[in-house]
Protein backbone atom coordinates (compact mmCIF):
# COMPACT_ATOMS: atom_id res chain seq x y z
CA UNK A 1 0.00 0.00 0.00
CA UNK A 2 1.22 3.51 -0.83
CA UNK A 3 0.02 6.08 1.72
CA UNK A 4 -0.55 9.49 0.13
CA UNK A 5 -1.08 11.42 3.39
CA UNK A 6 1.20 11.38 6.44
CA UNK A 7 2.28 14.25 8.72
CA UNK A 8 5.93 14.09 9.73
CA UNK A 9 5.18 15.73 13.14
CA UNK A 10 8.71 15.26 14.45
CA UNK A 11 10.21 17.75 16.88
CA UNK A 12 13.81 17.48 15.66
CA UNK A 13 14.52 16.62 12.01
CA UNK A 14 17.81 18.47 11.81
CA UNK A 15 20.14 15.49 11.34
CA UNK A 16 20.07 12.15 9.53
CA UNK A 17 20.10 10.41 12.89
CA UNK A 18 17.03 12.28 14.10
CA UNK A 19 15.20 11.68 10.85
CA UNK A 20 16.09 8.00 11.10
CA UNK A 21 14.26 7.80 14.42
CA UNK A 22 10.99 8.75 12.72
CA UNK A 23 11.76 6.51 9.75
CA UNK A 24 12.29 3.45 11.95
CA UNK A 25 9.16 4.21 13.94
CA UNK A 26 7.17 4.29 10.72
CA UNK A 27 8.90 1.18 9.37
CA UNK A 28 8.02 -0.90 12.44
CA UNK A 29 4.37 0.04 12.17
CA UNK A 30 4.15 -0.22 8.39
CA UNK A 31 5.65 -3.69 8.22
CA UNK A 32 2.91 -5.24 10.35
CA UNK A 33 0.18 -3.41 8.38
CA UNK A 34 1.30 -4.07 4.82
CA UNK A 35 2.14 -0.42 4.06
CA UNK A 36 5.09 0.02 1.66
CA UNK A 37 5.59 3.77 1.67
CA UNK A 38 4.05 7.00 2.85
CA UNK A 39 4.09 10.58 1.59
CA UNK A 40 5.38 13.02 4.18
CA UNK A 41 3.85 16.42 4.95
CA UNK A 42 6.22 18.82 6.67
CA UNK A 43 5.78 22.11 8.47
CA UNK A 44 4.92 25.39 6.73
CA UNK A 45 7.07 27.93 8.51
CA UNK A 46 6.55 31.65 9.01
CA UNK A 47 8.61 32.83 6.04
CA UNK A 48 9.59 31.60 2.59
CA UNK A 49 13.08 30.86 3.91
CA UNK A 50 11.73 28.75 6.77
CA UNK A 51 9.38 26.96 4.39
CA UNK A 52 12.27 26.18 2.04
CA UNK A 53 14.17 24.65 4.93
CA UNK A 54 11.16 22.51 5.88
CA UNK A 55 10.70 21.34 2.29
CA UNK A 56 14.39 20.42 2.15
CA UNK A 57 14.00 18.45 5.37
CA UNK A 58 11.24 16.42 3.74
CA UNK A 59 13.46 15.91 0.70
CA UNK A 60 16.21 14.69 3.05
CA UNK A 61 13.84 12.09 4.52
CA UNK A 62 13.15 10.86 0.97
CA UNK A 63 16.83 10.82 -0.03
CA UNK A 64 17.89 8.97 3.11
CA UNK A 65 15.00 6.49 3.11
CA UNK A 66 13.87 6.17 -0.51
CA UNK A 67 12.22 2.81 0.15
CA UNK A 68 9.89 4.40 2.70
CA UNK A 69 9.04 7.96 1.73
CA UNK A 70 7.76 10.41 -0.84
CA UNK A 71 7.19 14.04 0.13
CA UNK A 72 4.74 16.91 -0.40
CA UNK A 73 5.83 20.52 -0.89
CA UNK A 74 4.42 23.29 1.29
CA UNK A 75 4.07 27.05 0.79
CA UNK A 76 1.73 29.82 1.93
CA UNK A 77 -0.60 31.11 -0.80
CA UNK A 78 -0.37 34.51 0.83
CA UNK A 79 3.30 34.75 -0.13
CA UNK A 80 2.28 35.31 -3.73
CA UNK A 81 4.86 34.67 -6.42
CA UNK A 82 7.58 33.87 -3.87
CA UNK A 83 5.41 31.06 -2.56
CA UNK A 84 4.74 29.73 -6.04
CA UNK A 85 8.44 29.77 -6.84
CA UNK A 86 9.21 27.82 -3.68
CA UNK A 87 6.59 25.27 -4.70
CA UNK A 88 8.20 24.98 -8.14
CA UNK A 89 11.67 24.70 -6.64
CA UNK A 90 10.63 21.96 -4.20
CA UNK A 91 9.18 19.89 -7.05
CA UNK A 92 11.93 20.42 -9.64
CA UNK A 93 14.97 20.49 -7.34
CA UNK A 94 13.90 18.41 -4.35
CA UNK A 95 11.78 15.90 -6.26
CA UNK A 96 8.70 16.36 -4.07
CA UNK A 97 5.49 14.94 -5.52
CA UNK A 98 3.15 17.95 -5.45
CA UNK A 99 1.55 20.56 -3.22
CA UNK A 100 -0.13 20.12 0.17
CA UNK A 101 -2.59 22.80 1.29
CA UNK A 102 -4.08 23.15 4.76
CA UNK A 103 -6.13 26.04 6.07
CA UNK A 104 -4.29 25.92 9.40
CA UNK A 105 -1.46 28.41 9.25
CA UNK A 106 -2.68 29.97 6.02
CA UNK A 107 -6.40 30.82 6.46
CA UNK A 108 -6.64 30.71 2.66
CA UNK A 109 -9.43 28.71 1.05
CA UNK A 110 -8.69 26.80 -2.17
CA UNK A 111 -11.24 28.98 -4.00
CA UNK A 112 -9.45 32.18 -3.02
CA UNK A 113 -7.73 33.88 -6.00
CA UNK A 114 -4.51 33.78 -3.96
CA UNK A 115 -4.56 30.00 -4.41
CA UNK A 116 -5.04 29.99 -8.18
CA UNK A 117 -1.35 30.49 -9.12
CA UNK A 118 -0.52 27.31 -7.18
CA UNK A 119 -3.14 25.37 -9.11
CA UNK A 120 -1.77 26.75 -12.37
CA UNK A 121 1.79 25.84 -11.39
CA UNK A 122 0.68 22.32 -10.49
CA UNK A 123 -0.93 21.93 -13.91
CA UNK A 124 2.20 23.18 -15.66
CA UNK A 125 4.40 20.73 -13.77
CA UNK A 126 1.82 17.92 -14.04
CA UNK A 127 1.77 17.31 -10.27
CA UNK A 128 -1.21 16.85 -7.93
CA UNK A 129 -2.49 19.05 -5.14
CA UNK A 130 -3.79 17.46 -1.94
CA UNK A 131 -6.07 19.70 0.09
CA UNK A 132 -7.39 19.37 3.61
CA UNK A 133 -11.17 19.02 3.11
CA UNK A 134 -14.02 18.54 5.58
CA UNK A 135 -17.82 18.57 5.49
CA UNK A 136 -18.63 19.34 9.11
CA UNK A 137 -21.82 20.55 10.69
CA UNK A 138 -21.97 23.76 12.70
CA UNK A 139 -20.25 25.32 14.52
CA UNK A 140 -17.23 24.21 12.45
CA UNK A 141 -18.01 26.16 9.24
CA UNK A 142 -18.55 29.34 11.24
CA UNK A 143 -15.47 28.84 13.39
CA UNK A 144 -13.28 27.75 10.43
CA UNK A 145 -14.43 29.85 7.47
CA UNK A 146 -11.32 29.10 5.37
CA UNK A 147 -11.51 25.33 5.80
CA UNK A 148 -12.25 23.74 2.43
CA UNK A 149 -15.42 21.71 1.86
CA UNK A 150 -16.33 19.52 -1.08
CA UNK A 151 -18.20 22.49 -2.53
CA UNK A 152 -14.87 24.33 -2.68
CA UNK A 153 -13.28 21.25 -4.25
CA UNK A 154 -15.94 21.23 -6.95
CA UNK A 155 -15.42 24.95 -7.63
CA UNK A 156 -11.64 24.61 -7.97
CA UNK A 157 -11.90 21.42 -10.02
CA UNK A 158 -14.38 23.08 -12.37
CA UNK A 159 -12.16 26.12 -12.78
CA UNK A 160 -9.11 23.94 -13.47
CA UNK A 161 -10.28 20.68 -15.10
CA UNK A 162 -6.67 19.73 -15.91
CA UNK A 163 -5.66 19.84 -12.23
CA UNK A 164 -5.30 16.54 -10.39
CA UNK A 165 -6.88 17.44 -7.05
CA UNK A 166 -6.94 15.11 -4.05
CA UNK A 167 -9.75 15.72 -1.58
CA UNK A 168 -8.19 14.54 1.66
CA UNK A 169 -9.48 12.30 4.44
CA UNK A 170 -12.99 11.14 3.68
CA UNK A 171 -12.94 9.70 7.22
CA UNK A 172 -11.88 12.69 9.27
CA UNK A 173 -15.39 13.46 10.41
CA UNK A 174 -18.29 15.14 8.68
CA UNK A 175 -20.76 14.09 6.02
CA UNK A 176 -18.81 11.66 3.84
CA UNK A 177 -21.89 10.67 1.84
CA UNK A 178 -22.34 14.28 0.72
CA UNK A 179 -18.67 14.58 -0.14
CA UNK A 180 -18.63 11.47 -2.31
CA UNK A 181 -21.70 12.39 -4.34
CA UNK A 182 -20.64 16.03 -4.64
CA UNK A 183 -17.36 15.23 -6.41
CA UNK A 184 -18.56 12.20 -8.38
CA UNK A 185 -18.88 13.99 -11.75
CA UNK A 186 -15.46 15.65 -11.56
CA UNK A 187 -13.00 13.22 -13.11
CA UNK A 188 -9.98 15.25 -11.99
CA UNK A 189 -10.84 14.88 -8.30
CA UNK A 190 -9.46 11.97 -6.28
CA UNK A 191 -10.50 10.96 -2.78
CA UNK A 192 -8.17 9.64 -0.11
CA UNK A 193 -9.61 7.28 2.49
CA UNK A 194 -7.62 8.63 5.43
CA UNK A 195 -8.94 9.78 8.79
CA UNK A 196 -9.72 8.24 12.16
CA UNK A 197 -13.40 7.48 11.54
CA UNK A 198 -14.19 3.98 10.31
CA UNK A 199 -17.88 3.96 9.49
CA UNK A 200 -18.69 0.92 7.40
CA UNK A 201 -19.47 1.57 3.75
CA UNK A 202 -17.27 4.61 3.11
CA UNK A 203 -14.83 3.03 0.68
CA UNK A 204 -17.56 0.94 -0.95
CA UNK A 205 -19.67 4.03 -1.64
CA UNK A 206 -16.65 5.93 -2.94
CA UNK A 207 -15.88 3.13 -5.41
CA UNK A 208 -19.52 2.94 -6.49
CA UNK A 209 -19.64 6.64 -7.40
CA UNK A 210 -16.02 7.41 -8.34
CA UNK A 211 -14.63 4.08 -9.49
CA UNK A 212 -11.57 2.39 -8.04
CA UNK A 213 -9.19 4.54 -10.10
CA UNK A 214 -10.12 7.76 -8.23
CA UNK A 215 -9.84 6.34 -4.70
CA UNK A 216 -6.42 6.58 -3.01
CA UNK A 217 -5.07 4.90 0.08
CA UNK A 218 -4.13 7.41 2.77
CA UNK A 219 -3.89 7.49 6.55
CA UNK A 220 -3.50 11.08 7.77
CA UNK A 221 -1.04 9.35 10.14
CA UNK A 222 -3.76 6.96 11.47
CA UNK A 223 -1.89 3.93 10.15
CA UNK A 224 -3.67 1.03 11.89
CA UNK A 225 -7.13 2.44 11.47
CA UNK A 226 -6.80 3.24 7.78
CA UNK A 227 -4.98 0.07 6.82
CA UNK A 228 -7.85 -1.76 8.47
CA UNK A 229 -10.42 0.22 6.48
CA UNK A 230 -8.97 -0.98 3.19
CA UNK A 231 -8.35 -4.49 4.55
CA UNK A 232 -11.99 -4.78 5.59
CA UNK A 233 -13.70 -3.03 2.69
CA UNK A 234 -16.40 -5.16 1.08
CA UNK A 235 -14.68 -5.13 -2.29
CA UNK A 236 -12.89 -7.82 -4.31
CA UNK A 237 -9.20 -8.20 -3.45
CA UNK A 238 -8.30 -6.92 -6.93
CA UNK A 239 -10.09 -3.61 -6.35
CA UNK A 240 -8.56 -3.10 -2.92
CA UNK A 241 -5.12 -3.81 -4.38
CA UNK A 242 -5.70 -1.24 -7.13
CA UNK A 243 -6.67 1.38 -4.54
CA UNK A 244 -3.57 0.48 -2.52
CA UNK A 245 -1.27 1.57 -5.38
CA UNK A 246 -3.32 4.20 -7.22
CA UNK A 247 -1.18 7.04 -5.89
CA UNK A 248 1.78 5.83 -7.91
CA UNK A 249 -0.09 6.85 -11.07
CA UNK A 250 -0.01 10.50 -10.00
CA UNK A 251 3.75 10.74 -9.51
CA UNK A 252 5.74 12.84 -11.99
CA UNK A 253 8.96 11.84 -13.72
CA UNK A 254 11.08 13.89 -11.31
CA UNK A 255 10.25 11.57 -8.41
CA UNK A 256 13.42 9.52 -8.65
CA UNK A 257 12.38 6.76 -6.26
CA UNK A 258 8.96 6.08 -7.74
CA UNK A 259 8.27 2.46 -8.51
CA UNK A 260 8.78 1.08 -11.98
CA UNK A 261 5.60 -0.20 -13.68
CA UNK A 262 6.62 -3.85 -13.36
CA UNK A 263 7.32 -3.31 -9.64
CA UNK A 264 3.88 -1.73 -9.16
CA UNK A 265 2.35 -4.73 -10.91
CA UNK A 266 4.26 -7.17 -8.71
CA UNK A 267 3.35 -5.37 -5.50
CA UNK A 268 -0.28 -5.07 -6.57
CA UNK A 269 -0.42 -8.83 -7.13
CA UNK A 270 1.12 -9.42 -3.70
CA UNK A 271 -1.41 -7.04 -2.13
CA UNK A 272 -4.22 -8.89 -3.86
CA UNK A 273 -3.04 -12.16 -2.30
CA UNK A 274 -2.76 -10.46 1.09
CA UNK A 275 -6.31 -9.07 0.92
CA UNK A 276 -7.62 -12.48 -0.09
CA UNK A 277 -5.95 -14.03 2.96
CA UNK A 278 -7.39 -11.35 5.24
CA UNK A 279 -10.85 -12.29 3.99
CA UNK A 280 -10.56 -15.66 5.71
CA UNK A 281 -12.34 -15.85 9.11
CA UNK A 282 -10.07 -15.42 12.13
CA UNK A 283 -9.40 -18.52 14.16
CA UNK A 284 -8.97 -16.73 17.50
CA UNK A 285 -11.93 -16.40 19.87
CA UNK A 286 -13.21 -12.84 19.41
CA UNK A 287 -16.02 -10.96 21.15
CA UNK A 288 -17.33 -7.56 20.13
CA UNK A 289 -18.30 -5.96 23.45
CA UNK A 290 -20.09 -3.04 21.77
CA UNK A 291 -22.47 -4.13 18.97
CA UNK A 292 -26.03 -3.13 18.07
CA UNK A 293 -29.20 -4.40 16.43
CA UNK A 294 -32.06 -2.40 14.95
CA UNK A 295 -32.46 0.67 12.76
CA UNK A 296 -30.35 3.82 12.76
CA UNK A 297 -32.34 6.92 11.77
CA UNK A 298 -29.54 8.76 9.94
CA UNK A 299 -27.95 6.11 7.73
CA UNK A 300 -29.22 2.77 6.37
CA UNK A 301 -27.10 0.53 8.57
CA UNK A 302 -28.09 -3.10 8.11
CA UNK A 303 -28.31 -4.20 11.72
CA UNK A 304 -30.64 -7.16 11.50
CA UNK A 305 -29.58 -10.28 13.43
CA UNK A 306 -29.05 -12.11 10.14
CA UNK A 307 -26.81 -9.39 8.72
CA UNK A 308 -24.80 -9.03 11.91
CA UNK A 309 -24.28 -12.77 12.14
CA UNK A 310 -23.24 -12.84 8.48
CA UNK A 311 -20.56 -10.22 9.17
CA UNK A 312 -19.46 -12.09 12.28
CA UNK A 313 -19.16 -15.33 10.31
CA UNK A 314 -17.08 -13.69 7.58
CA UNK A 315 -14.74 -12.04 10.05
CA UNK A 316 -14.48 -14.91 12.52
CA UNK A 317 -16.19 -13.11 15.41
CA UNK A 318 -17.59 -15.62 17.88
CA UNK A 319 -19.94 -13.52 19.98
CA UNK A 320 -21.23 -9.96 20.20
CA UNK A 321 -22.80 -8.04 23.06
CA UNK A 322 -25.77 -6.32 21.45
CA UNK A 323 -28.21 -3.58 22.41
CA UNK A 324 -31.15 -1.98 20.65
CA UNK A 325 -30.64 1.01 18.39
CA UNK A 326 -34.34 1.72 18.77
CA UNK A 327 -33.93 2.12 22.52
CA UNK A 328 -31.39 4.89 21.87
CA UNK A 329 -34.05 7.10 20.26
CA UNK A 330 -37.44 5.81 21.41
CA UNK A 331 -38.96 7.99 24.08
CA UNK A 332 -39.65 4.81 26.06
CA UNK A 333 -36.66 2.47 26.11
CA UNK A 334 -38.97 -0.49 26.84
CA UNK A 335 -39.98 -0.89 23.20
CA UNK A 336 -36.40 -1.14 22.03
CA UNK A 337 -35.59 -3.72 24.67
CA UNK A 338 -38.57 -5.85 23.58
CA UNK A 339 -37.35 -5.66 19.97
CA UNK A 340 -33.91 -6.76 21.12
CA UNK A 341 -35.36 -9.73 23.00
CA UNK A 342 -37.17 -10.85 19.85
CA UNK A 343 -34.09 -10.32 17.68
CA UNK A 344 -31.76 -12.52 19.74
CA UNK A 345 -34.17 -15.45 20.01
CA UNK A 346 -32.51 -18.50 18.55
CA UNK A 347 -29.12 -16.78 18.53
CA UNK A 348 -28.37 -16.75 22.24
CA UNK A 349 -25.13 -18.67 21.71
CA UNK A 350 -23.75 -15.80 19.58
CA UNK A 351 -25.65 -12.64 20.52
CA UNK A 352 -25.52 -11.50 24.15
CA UNK A 353 -28.31 -8.97 24.93
CA UNK A 354 -27.66 -5.87 27.04
CA UNK A 355 -30.71 -3.79 27.96
CA UNK A 356 -30.68 -0.06 27.28
CA UNK A 357 -31.94 1.75 30.37
CA UNK A 358 -32.69 5.46 30.72
CA UNK A 359 -32.58 6.05 34.48
CA UNK A 360 -34.48 9.34 34.15
CA UNK A 361 -37.56 7.60 32.68
CA UNK A 362 -40.44 6.60 34.98
CA UNK A 363 -40.44 3.04 36.28
CA UNK A 364 -36.95 2.31 34.94
CA UNK A 365 -36.32 0.05 37.94
CA UNK A 366 -39.10 -2.32 36.88
CA UNK A 367 -37.89 -2.27 33.26
CA UNK A 368 -34.40 -3.18 34.44
CA UNK A 369 -35.69 -6.00 36.61
CA UNK A 370 -37.89 -7.36 33.80
CA UNK A 371 -35.07 -7.26 31.26
CA UNK A 372 -32.65 -9.10 33.54
CA UNK A 373 -34.93 -11.55 35.32
CA UNK A 374 -37.64 -12.26 32.74
CA UNK A 375 -35.91 -11.59 29.40
CA UNK A 376 -32.58 -12.95 30.66
CA UNK A 377 -30.52 -10.04 29.39
CA UNK A 378 -26.99 -10.14 30.72
CA UNK A 379 -26.13 -6.49 31.25
CA UNK A 380 -27.07 -2.84 30.74
CA UNK A 381 -25.95 0.05 28.56
CA UNK A 382 -26.14 3.69 29.61
CA UNK A 383 -26.20 6.40 26.94
CA UNK A 384 -26.42 9.71 28.83
CA UNK A 385 -25.73 11.85 25.75
CA UNK A 386 -28.80 10.47 23.99
CA UNK A 387 -31.06 10.28 27.05
CA UNK A 388 -30.07 13.76 28.20
CA UNK A 389 -28.67 13.43 31.70
CA UNK A 390 -25.35 14.16 33.35
CA UNK A 391 -22.84 11.31 33.34
CA UNK A 392 -22.59 11.24 37.14
CA UNK A 393 -26.22 12.15 37.82
CA UNK A 394 -27.81 10.52 40.88
CA UNK A 395 -30.05 8.55 38.55
CA UNK A 396 -26.99 7.07 36.80
CA UNK A 397 -25.47 6.11 40.15
CA UNK A 398 -28.75 4.46 41.17
CA UNK A 399 -28.78 2.47 37.92
CA UNK A 400 -25.23 1.20 38.43
CA UNK A 401 -26.02 0.23 42.02
CA UNK A 402 -29.10 -1.66 40.79
CA UNK A 403 -26.91 -3.51 38.31
CA UNK A 404 -24.62 -4.58 41.13
CA UNK A 405 -27.63 -5.81 43.13
CA UNK A 406 -28.77 -7.88 40.14
CA UNK A 407 -25.24 -9.15 39.50
CA UNK A 408 -24.92 -7.83 35.94
CA UNK A 409 -22.33 -5.52 34.34
CA UNK A 410 -23.00 -2.11 32.84
CA UNK A 411 -21.47 -0.30 29.89
CA UNK A 412 -21.08 3.48 29.68
CA UNK A 413 -21.31 4.79 26.10
CA UNK A 414 -20.64 8.31 24.72
CA UNK A 415 -21.63 9.08 21.08
CA UNK A 416 -22.29 6.30 18.56
CA UNK A 417 -21.10 8.40 15.61
CA UNK A 418 -18.75 11.33 15.11
CA UNK A 419 -20.75 14.46 15.87
CA UNK A 420 -19.02 16.50 13.18
CA UNK A 421 -21.20 14.56 10.76
CA UNK A 422 -24.35 14.55 12.90
CA UNK A 423 -27.79 15.30 11.53
CA UNK A 424 -27.96 19.13 11.52
CA UNK A 425 -31.06 19.12 13.74
CA UNK A 426 -29.70 16.73 16.36
CA UNK A 427 -27.29 17.96 19.02
CA UNK A 428 -26.27 15.64 21.84
CA UNK A 429 -25.73 16.62 25.43
CA UNK A 430 -22.00 16.59 26.29
CA UNK A 431 -21.14 17.19 22.61
CA UNK A 432 -22.30 20.74 22.03
CA UNK A 433 -19.96 23.03 20.08
CA UNK A 434 -16.48 22.13 18.91
CA UNK A 435 -14.28 19.59 20.60
CA UNK A 436 -13.92 15.82 20.83
CA UNK A 437 -16.68 14.56 18.56
CA UNK A 438 -17.25 10.97 19.68
CA UNK A 439 -15.36 10.32 22.94
CA UNK A 440 -15.75 11.79 26.42
CA UNK A 441 -14.37 15.34 26.51
CA UNK A 442 -11.66 15.56 29.13
CA UNK A 443 -11.22 19.31 28.74
CA UNK A 444 -14.88 19.88 29.65
CA UNK A 445 -14.77 17.75 32.78
CA UNK A 446 -16.53 14.71 31.33
CA UNK A 447 -13.75 12.32 32.36
CA UNK A 448 -14.06 13.72 35.90
CA UNK A 449 -17.74 12.81 35.73
CA UNK A 450 -16.98 9.31 34.46
CA UNK A 451 -14.55 8.76 37.34
CA UNK A 452 -17.03 10.16 39.86
CA UNK A 453 -19.71 7.78 38.58
CA UNK A 454 -17.41 4.78 38.78
CA UNK A 455 -16.37 5.63 42.34
CA UNK A 456 -19.98 6.28 43.39
CA UNK A 457 -20.92 2.71 42.42
CA UNK A 458 -17.73 0.80 43.31
CA UNK A 459 -19.22 -2.71 43.30
CA UNK A 460 -20.59 -2.61 39.75
CA UNK A 461 -18.66 -4.20 36.90
CA UNK A 462 -18.40 -1.48 34.24
CA UNK A 463 -17.13 -1.29 30.67
CA UNK A 464 -16.23 2.26 29.64
CA UNK A 465 -16.32 3.16 25.96
CA UNK A 466 -14.80 6.37 24.61
CA UNK A 467 -12.01 6.86 27.15
CA UNK A 468 -9.67 8.20 24.40
CA UNK A 469 -6.54 9.69 26.02
CA UNK A 470 -7.86 9.34 29.59
CA UNK A 471 -7.72 5.57 29.87
CA UNK A 472 -4.70 5.45 32.16
CA UNK A 473 -6.20 8.14 34.39
CA UNK A 474 -9.54 6.33 34.69
CA UNK A 475 -7.85 3.09 35.75
CA UNK A 476 -5.39 4.82 38.06
CA UNK A 477 -7.98 6.92 39.88
CA UNK A 478 -10.59 4.18 40.26
CA UNK A 479 -8.58 1.01 40.86
CA UNK A 480 -5.34 1.99 42.61
CA UNK A 481 -4.44 3.60 45.93
CA UNK A 482 -2.60 6.92 45.48
CA UNK A 483 -0.09 7.66 48.24
CA UNK A 484 1.72 10.51 46.47
CA UNK A 485 -0.26 13.38 48.00
CA UNK A 486 -0.51 14.58 51.60
CA UNK A 487 -3.97 13.04 51.44
CA UNK A 488 -4.37 9.29 51.01
CA UNK A 489 -6.57 8.56 48.01
CA UNK A 490 -7.62 5.02 48.83
CA UNK A 491 -11.18 4.76 47.57
CA UNK A 492 -11.00 2.07 44.90
CA UNK A 493 -13.51 -0.02 43.03
CA UNK A 494 -14.15 -3.68 43.85
CA UNK A 495 -16.09 -4.20 40.62
CA UNK A 496 -14.27 -4.76 37.36
CA UNK A 497 -13.31 -1.67 35.36
CA UNK A 498 -12.78 -2.38 31.67
CA UNK A 499 -11.99 -0.01 28.80
CA UNK A 500 -12.70 -0.50 25.11
CA UNK A 501 -9.24 -0.61 23.52
CA UNK A 502 -10.60 0.51 20.14
CA UNK A 503 -11.55 3.88 21.65
CA UNK A 504 -8.15 4.64 23.20
CA UNK A 505 -5.86 7.21 21.60
CA UNK A 506 -3.26 5.26 19.67
CA UNK A 507 -1.40 6.21 16.49
CA UNK A 508 1.36 3.64 16.95
CA UNK A 509 0.57 0.15 18.21
CA UNK A 510 4.26 -0.73 18.40
CA UNK A 511 5.03 1.89 21.06
CA UNK A 512 1.78 3.54 22.21
CA UNK A 513 0.23 0.08 22.29
CA UNK A 514 2.98 -1.03 24.63
CA UNK A 515 2.31 2.00 26.84
CA UNK A 516 -1.42 1.19 26.91
CA UNK A 517 -0.71 -2.39 27.89
CA UNK A 518 1.69 -1.28 30.64
CA UNK A 519 -0.16 1.74 32.06
CA UNK A 520 -3.73 0.44 31.81
CA UNK A 521 -3.09 -3.27 32.03
CA UNK A 522 -4.16 -6.09 29.73
CA UNK A 523 -6.80 -7.23 32.24
CA UNK A 524 -8.61 -3.89 31.88
CA UNK A 525 -9.03 -4.04 28.08
CA UNK A 526 -11.78 -5.39 25.84
CA UNK A 527 -12.53 -5.19 22.12
CA UNK A 528 -15.52 -3.15 20.96
CA UNK A 529 -15.44 -2.48 17.19
CA UNK A 530 -19.11 -1.41 17.32
CA UNK A 531 -20.55 -3.65 14.64
CA UNK A 532 -22.24 -3.03 12.29
CA UNK A 533 -21.42 0.73 12.45
CA UNK A 534 -17.68 0.40 11.98
CA UNK A 535 -15.16 -1.57 9.93
CA UNK A 536 -14.03 -4.45 12.12
CA UNK A 537 -10.46 -4.65 10.79
CA UNK A 538 -9.73 -1.02 11.67
CA UNK A 539 -10.15 -1.80 15.33
CA UNK A 540 -8.95 -5.38 15.33
CA UNK A 541 -5.57 -4.03 14.23
CA UNK A 542 -5.20 -2.38 17.64
CA UNK A 543 -5.42 -5.74 19.40
CA UNK A 544 -3.87 -7.99 16.79
CA UNK A 545 -0.75 -5.81 16.55
CA UNK A 546 -0.23 -5.11 20.24
CA UNK A 547 3.39 -5.88 21.13
CA UNK A 548 2.36 -8.43 23.77
CA UNK A 549 2.06 -12.22 23.86
CA UNK A 550 -0.75 -14.09 22.12
CA UNK A 551 -2.02 -15.15 25.54
CA UNK A 552 -2.34 -11.49 26.52
CA UNK A 553 -4.01 -10.61 23.22
CA UNK A 554 -6.55 -13.37 23.86
CA UNK A 555 -7.46 -11.63 27.11
CA UNK A 556 -8.37 -8.54 25.11
CA UNK A 557 -9.99 -10.39 22.22
CA UNK A 558 -12.41 -12.24 24.46
CA UNK A 559 -11.12 -13.45 27.82
CA UNK A 560 -11.76 -10.36 29.92
CA UNK A 561 -15.31 -9.74 28.72
CA UNK A 562 -16.30 -13.42 28.84
CA UNK A 563 -15.21 -13.55 32.48
CA UNK A 564 -17.49 -10.58 33.10
CA UNK A 565 -20.44 -12.53 31.72
CA UNK A 566 -19.86 -15.68 33.77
Amino acid sequence: MIDCHFHVWTQDVSTPEKRAERAEQFRREAEVLGIDRTTLIGELGETVAECREHNREIAAFVEEHPDLFYGWARAHPGWGQEGVEEFRRAVTEDGLVGFKHHFNGTEVNITDPEFFPFAEAAIEMDVPIISHVMQNEEPYPTERPSEATSDDVVELATRYPELNLISAHISAGGNWEYRIKNIADHENVFLDVSGSNCEAGQIEMAVEHLGTDRVLFGTDTWLSVCAGKLDGADLPPEERAEIAYNFEKLLHDGVENRLEPDEVETRTETACERFASIDQPREETIVDAHAYLGRWPFHPIDATPEKLLSVMNRKGIDRAIVSSLGAVFYRDHEFGNRELADDVKGHEDRLVPFATINPTFPDWEEELRYCIEELEMQGVRLLPAYHDYEIDAPEAVALLEACADLGVPAMLVPALEDQRGRHPRVTLRHFEGMGQAKHWRANEGKIDDVIDLLLAAPETDVIVAGAWSAGERIIRETTTVDRQDVRLHNKVRSGETLLVIDDLFCYWTQNQGREIADSIGIDHLVMGPQLPFKTFESFYNYTDNLPVSETEKDRVRSGNVLELLE
